[in-house]
């Protein structure tokens, strides 16, 4: 039985797209990249608990934001920025000197790789 070039083509067809789909970023949601920082800043179960309320607020306002913005991607790039800002000075307040010199080497290589992402970097 032979192949036709349409078959491989469509199983080529099949195979990329799987691939692509695997290889795209899923946004973690508050609890795990509470438990991320846990990890990366030692926090302790208390510390844990008030990171994590504090992003499911921030993932709320986030959403808010979306919705509300219809789209316009200036407006929501400036909501985007103060709210980052606005969460991250809440987690600051949370932690120890020490955890506060590691939370800012995260911050500023997930800026680098934000502006990786955009073409910037």
């Amino acid at each position: 039985m032979k192949t036709t070039r349409i078959e491989v083509l469509f199983v080529l067809l099949i195979l990329f797209t799987a691939s692509a789909l695997l290889a795209q970023p899923t946004r973690s949601t508050p609890e795990e990249r509470a438990q991320q920082l846990k990890e990366q800043l030692s926090l302790s179960d208390d510390q844990t608990e008030k990171v994590t309320t504090i992003l499911i607020e921030s993932e709320k306002k986030r959403e808010a934001i979306f919705d509300e913005t219809d789209g316009d991607r200036k407006v929501m790039r400036s909501k985007m920025v103060s709210l980052m800002k606005e969460t991250d000075k809440k987690i600051d307040a949370l932690l120890t000197n020490d955890q506060k010199e590691k939370y800012d080497e995260l911050k500023k290589e997930r800026r680098q790789q934000m502006k990786q992402r955009s073409g910037k970097g």
